[in-house]
C-alpha cells in the first residue's frame, strides 16, 4: 500500500504566515516529516512531494502521485482567519476521499482537544481534482491564532498532529493503533550469591552476600 504525502506551499509560496511570522510551508513539512516513520512503521510506502522547503507547482504535485500510482493522497495544512479562528476541518471531493477524510478528521480532534470544524467536501482544489487517487485535504488549525501558533512552532505538538494522522490513515486500513516506541528490555539483574560459615572466635554464624 502506497501512501503520498503533500507538505503545502513551499518555496517563495509560504502560504499563511502566523501573527510572529511562522510560516505554514515550514509548520506542513514538519508535520508530514514526522508522519512519515509512523506510516513507515505500519509497513506502508511512503512518498512526500517534497522534502524541503522548495517550491513544488501544484500540477507537478499531482503527477509524483500519479506516477508512483500512490494508492492514497493526503496533503496538510495549516488554515487562517483572524486571531481568533479555532478548529481542524479535513477537505475531500469524492466520496472514497471522505471516508479516508473521515478518521483523519476523527483522530486530530481527539490527539489535540482542539474545535471539530468537520469533513468539507470541495471541488475547486487542484490537488483533489488532479489526483487519481482517493485525497483527503487536513487543515490542521489556524495558524492565524496566537496560541496556537505557538503550539505549532513546538516539536511536540506537529508530531501530536503528525501521529493522530496517521493513526486515522491506520484506522482507513484497519491496520490497528499506530505501533508504539520499543521499550529497552530492563538490563538482567546481577547473579547473587551467599556464603555462610562460623567465626572461630566467637562461634558465631556469619553470612556473607555476593554480587
Amino acid at each position: 500500500m502506497k501512501i503520498c504525502i503533500d507538505p503545502g506551499h513551499g518555496g517563495n509560496d509560504s502560504g499563511a504566515v502566523g501573527p510572529t511570522g511562522l510560516k505554514e510551508s515550514n509548520v506542513a513539512l514538519g508535520i508530514c516529516q514526522d508522519l512519515v516513520p509512523a506510516l513507515e512503521g505500519l509497513g506502508l510506502g511512503v512518498r512526500l512531494t517534497r522534502d524541503s522547503d522548495v517550491f513544488i507547482a501544484l500540477g507537478t504535485r499531482c503527477t509524483i502521485a500519479n506516477d508512483w500510482h500512490a494508492d492514497y493522497f493526503v496533503s496538510v495544512h495549516l488554515n487562517s482567519d483572524g486571531q481568533s479562528a479555532t478548529g481542524i476541518e479535513t477537505l475531500y471531493k469524492t466520496e472514497k476521499g471522505k471516508a479516508l477524510a473521515t478518521p483523519i478528521q476523527a483522530a486530530m480532534i481527539g490527539a489535540t482537544g482542539d474545535r471539530n470544524r468537520g469533513l468539507v467536501c470541495r471541488n475547486d482544489l487542484y490537488v483533489l481534482n488532479g489526483t487519481n487517487m482517493p485525497a483527503a485535504l487536513a487543515e490542521t488549525g489556524f495558524i492565524s491564532n496566537p496560541s496556537f501558533e505557538a503550539k505549532f512552532k513546538t516539536n511536540e505538538y506537529r508530531l501530536l498532529i503528525a501521529n493522530a494522522i496517521a493513526y486515522g490513515i491506520a484506522q482507513f486500513l484497519n491496520l490497528g493503533p499506530v505501533p508504539p516506541e520499543p521499550i529497552p528490555p530492563s538490563p538482567e539483574p546481577e547473579p547473587i550469591s551467599t556464603m555462610a560459615f562460623k567465626c572461630p572466635e566467637c562461634g558465631r554464624q556469619i553470612t556473607i552476600t555476593v554480587s
